[in-house]
């Protein structure tokens, strides 16, 4: 499986191969990493460099300090990473589109065009990769458009269901 791993806002895609190897990037490394005391010390050999790792979590993200330089760390797989992205960048105001993550089958679409919906609620199962998936509205509003149909199946980027915004001093409830 891969993992999208956020350095200090930049992110690296990583793969853990065999025999001790990890992609970085396309760029294959072997990696021996043990933990020193069973705590937050770590031994870590990159191609045959050896460094002092220290990690911390603190707050949902990791804090890494390798000699002596701190770093901080967010580390998703690549399915997680897809399903954040569903729901970046929202807009009360404006609406909301729920776009595919990835290709898949509708397994279930619990809204209806005309229902109002809570942050949360959900408003498509997906299912791809084996795994069923909830995909839940980042905010509330009013379902304006339901493109999918149970059973249907879906691309990536795919138009799936769209909110409208509510009316001031409307609510969802």
């Amino acid at each position: 499986m891969k993992y999208i791993t956020t350095i200090n806002q930049t992110d690296f895609e990583i793969e853990l191969l065999e025999d001790g190897k990890v992609s970085i990037n396309d760029r294959v490394c072997q990696v021996d990493l043990r933990s020193v005391n069973e705590g937050s010390a770590y031994s870590l050999v990159v191609d045959g460099k050896s460094f002092a790792a220290f990690v911390l979590e603190e707050n949902g993200t990791m804090q890494v300090i390798i000699d002596g330089v701190r770093y901080t760390a967010e580390v998703l797989d690549e399915h997680e990473k897809l399903l954040r992205a569903v729901t970046a960048s929202v807009s009360v105001d404006t609406g909301y589109e729920l776009k595919a993550p990835m290709p898949g089958l509708v397994v279930k679409v619990p809204v209806s065009v005309g229902d109002y919906v809570v942050e949360g609620d959900v408003l498509v199962i997906l299912e791809s990769m084996k795994m069923q998936n909830e995909l839940k509205a980042p905010q509330p509003g009013i379902v304006t458009e339901v493109n999918v149909t149970e059973g249907g199946n879906v691309e990536k980027r795919d138009v799936m269901v769209t909110l409208g915004p509510l009316e001031e001093g409307e609510t969802a409830d």
